[in-house]
């Protein structure tokens, strides 16, 4: 399997998935890992070390996961909200 060429930030995927981008964040950072094609992604290094900011960003096998995910969250919620 070739090495991906591209990532996608998390602000792109919610663009594409029509999801609120917080919550896909969110969604991402407590489940899905590096090996998901779940990446952080640090833009500027001028600051100090603690201060670093990172972006989530996606590879084209991460979306997919994440896809799962939301599928997943959306069902349990329908379960949960259909419950009562």
């Amino acid at each position: 399997m070739a090495a991906p060429s591209f990532v996608y930030t998390v602000a792109c995927v919610a663009k594409m998935l029509g999801e609120p981008e917080e919550w896909l964040d969110e969604l991402a950072s407590m489940n899905l890992g590096p090996e998901d094609g779940c990446l952080g992604i640090i833009d500027d290094l001028d600051g100090p070390a603690e201060q670093l900011i990172s972006v989530t960003a996606f590879t084209d096998a991460g979306i997919e996961a994440l896809k799962e995910l939301v599928a997943d969250a959306k069902q349990q919620s329908s379960e949960v909200g259909g419950a009562g």
